[in-house]
């Protein structure tokens, strides 16, 4: 290329605005052209495409009628005759073969312009012709979109390989490939053969087969993947013919029984039947096609072939596809990745705005009642129901969020005897990582192992800080969670007394505390228990209050419904003043209707107390202290039958039927509500309303101005 061409194809490089060509031409034809300009400068190139059968002799170049060419340059050997038509020529002795290009340096007296051109050969026959529509970019920031547009499918560390790794000539081979540029297209050539077209998977990779040509012994061979900018990547070697032997034994490729459902952090074993000395490709495939990994085996001299593989502990649950070939047959299974637990529960998206319901489904422990609580973004239970499982071990069902609940990860807790199982959902944000401490049980022996389980990011690491019941530090620790996110983390209790004692964890943002004691007993003497109020709505959360004649003892606290099903049992300790609470207990959405009661036992000593669940299905009301008002009045709007805790929206219409005002108040958890409220400037006499909704129910109430 000319100095002046270099010069000026720099400095469009690195200019602050810049125009970089959008061509009509894919990559798959006989030229492609693209084109780069600044200002009234533009860089025509032009590349004949490595399937092209025909050498580019000679170029035609025209602009549109509002424009005109100023002047050109050549690369070296070239040379260009600007016509009295506007049409410029270029010529050379040096012809460009199919995989070369050449580029061409013009001005133009308008910006942004629409080149035409034509591409021919040595007896004058059109190859290709097109056009290109130059676009502007504004480049400081945007200098890296331009390399996007260059490097459309191949990066610099692009690699690919062959499985053989030395395919012979006239033979079935595969292709592996990863980091290349996901979702776009490549073309694949074997010498300057167009082959196919390979489609660049989610996460970079490619896979696909092809055949070699037949070739004398030791000819070397070119494999090339093309992109549409014209990056190429090229694997050479030299093709040997086949060994001529005898095969022995041709085994039809197949496959043994699977486990339909693999736990992450589990490994499976996949084992079959293929032809000896074969390479077998597994792939497994994630639901959409793409790839997440790939790995290659030889069969056994008998035929038979294993392979051991890890499920990921932090694979995404669901489908799962692993794919196994040999060249010339595929075989495909699918295995449904499910949690390790026995509870697995999930939202069914991972985040919800205030005011939807969000939707459960999973499997559980078939046949055996669970026990849901939901909390939101700062511990709070806001939700708890019972469920009954069937054989299947399949549930579904849906929780009501009110339009003023906070923002935040929300976890749902889901019991069933001695198993346990955790969801978590986002409500307004996408949830963050959660980390949850539990013991093993609430009350150790001097001589043995406090057991803590701890559940949280795989392989995170998470602070821990042992406090006992003075607020006293104990001592602190810093531990790393197993590639399934759970670790038993142990204390020996002979290091402690006897006492109550918390351990605090944090990772991040994500903290949780866990209660136990050591050496406590039951034996309390008397016990006093009491609720805070008598009656309860659904839903409502319940503190339970009391005491023991003597410090430091275990009790059992049961929850039993009208019908005599107990809905809840609870460990608890009096602590060093004989005071205990519970305040982790939600009466059930579905909760009966009727006198409940808490029994509090502890060795021999027992007491209970009775609370009721009063129905909540009253009418919403509104209510003003008149029926008509003056301008210069402050109204006092009251309600009763909101949902406990709802926003309750009233808006206010004139007679035209036009709304002048709106308020948004909370409800109390009775659902009771109130405000004021006073008619704005220059209100015209007449009849007005008020409508009240709380997202349940609605109602309204008329007034006047006199």
């Amino acid at each position: 290329m000319g100095s002046h061409l270099i010069l000026i194809f720099s400095f469009l490089l690195v200019s602050s605005i810049i125009l970089v060509s959008s061509f009509e031409n894919s990559f798959g034809d006989d030229v492609i052209a693209t084109s780069v300009g600044f200002e009234d400068s533009t860089i025509l190139e032009l590349k004949n495409s490595r399937g092209n059968t025909a050498n580019i002799d000679s170029v035609r170049i025209w602009l549109s009628e509002e424009n005109e060419f100023k002047s050109f340059k050549t690369e070296q050997g070239w040379i260009g005759k600007n016509t009295p038509q506007g049409v410029i020529i270029f010529t050379s002795q040096n012809e460009i073969n199919p995989g070369e290009g050449v580029k061409f340096g013009i001005k133009t007296t308008k910006q942004n312009p629409v080149i035409y051109w034509k591409a021919l050969d040595s007896s004058g026959e059109v190859i290709n012709s097109a056009s290109t529509k130059t676009t502007i970019l504004e480049t400081d920031d945007e200098k890296s979109e331009l390399n996007e547009l260059q490097i459309t499918g191949i990066k610099d560390n692009s690699i690919f390989r062959f499985i053989p790794d030395k395919p012979s000539s006239d033979s079935n081979f595969r292709v592996i490939g990863e980091n290349f540029v996901p979702q776009q297209s490549l073309d694949f050539y074997i010498q300057n053969n167009f082959e196919k077209k390979i489609e660049i998977d989610n996460d970079g990779r490619i896979f696909f087969t092809a055949k070699t040509p037949k070739t004398q012994d030791g000819e070397r061979t070119e494999f090339i993947l093309r992109d549409s900018g014209g990056n190429e990547k090229i694997i050479s070697m030299r093709i040997s013919e086949a060994e001529k032997r005898d095969i022995l034994e041709t085994i039809k490729l197949s496959i043994g029984n699977t486990e339909k459902d693999v736990k992450r952090g589990d490994d499976i074993t996949l084992d079959g039947m293929g032809t000896p000395g074969s390479t077998l490709t597994i792939t497994t495939k994630h639901p959409d096609g793409g790839i997440q990994n790939i790995e290659t085996i030889k069969v056994n001299s008998d035929g038979k072939w294993s392979l051991e593989q890890l499920i990921s502990p932090e694979i995404e649950l669901g489908q799962l596809g692993i794919e196994v070939s040999d060249g010339k047959t595929k075989i495909l299974r699918n295995f449904n990745i499910i949690s390790s637990t026995l509870i697995n529960v999930f939202a069914e998206k991972s985040m919800y705005d205030p005011g939807d319901v969000i939707h459960f489904s999973g499997k559980a422990v078939p046949g055996k009642n669970m026990s849901i609580i939901l909390e939101d973004s700062v511990g709070a239970e806001i939700f708890s129901r019972s469920l009954t499982v069937g054989e299947t071990g399949f549930v579904d069902f849906e929780i009501d969020i009110s339009r003023d609940s906070l923002e935040g990860t929300y976890v749902l807790h889901l019991f069933q005897g001695d198993e346990e199982g955790i969801a978590i959902v986002g409500v307004g944000q996408e949830p963050e990582p959660i980390l949850v401490l539990r013991p093993i049980k609430l009350n150790f022996l001097g001589n043995e192992d406090i057991q803590i389980s701890i559940h949280g990011t795989p392989n995170g690491q998470v602070s821990l800080i042992l406090i006992d019941s003075a607020d006293r530090e104990m001592f602190s620790d810093t531990i790393n969670l197993g590639p399934n996110g759970k670790k038993m983390y142990n204390i020996d209790a002979s290091e402690l007394t006897s006492g109550a004692y918390i351990i605090s964890g944090k990772r991040g943002e994500s903290v949780d505390e866990t209660k136990f004691t050591v050496g406590f007993t039951t034996g309390s003497g008397s016990i006093v228990v009491q609720t805070t109020k008598s009656d309860y709505k659904q839903n409502e959360q319940v503190l339970i209050l009391g005491n023991t004649g003597s410090t430091n003892v275990l009790l059992d606290l049961t929850i039993i419904d009208p019908t005599g099903e107990i809905i809840k049992k609870v460990e608890t300790f009096s602590d060093k003043f004989g005071v205990f609470k519970i305040d982790n207990f939600r009466v059930p959405m579905d909760g009966k209707h009727g006198i409940w009661k808490v029994n509090a036992k502890s060795g021999s000593n027992f007491s209970s107390v009775e609370f009721s669940v009063v129905d909540i299905n009253q009418e919403l009301k509104v209510s003003l202290p008149k029926d008509s008002f003056s301008t210069a009045e402050i109204i006092n709007i009251s309600g009763t039958g909101a949902a406990g805790g709802a926003t309750v929206t009233l808006k206010i219409f004139d007679m035209n039927e036009v709304k002048i005002d709106e308020l948004n108040i909370t409800a109390k958890s009775d659902g009771e509500f109130s405000t004021i409220w006073k008619f704005p400037i220059n209100s015209i006499s007449g009849q007005y309303e008020i409508l009240v909704d709380d997202g349940r129910s609605n109602t309204s109430i008329e007034f006047s101005l006199n």
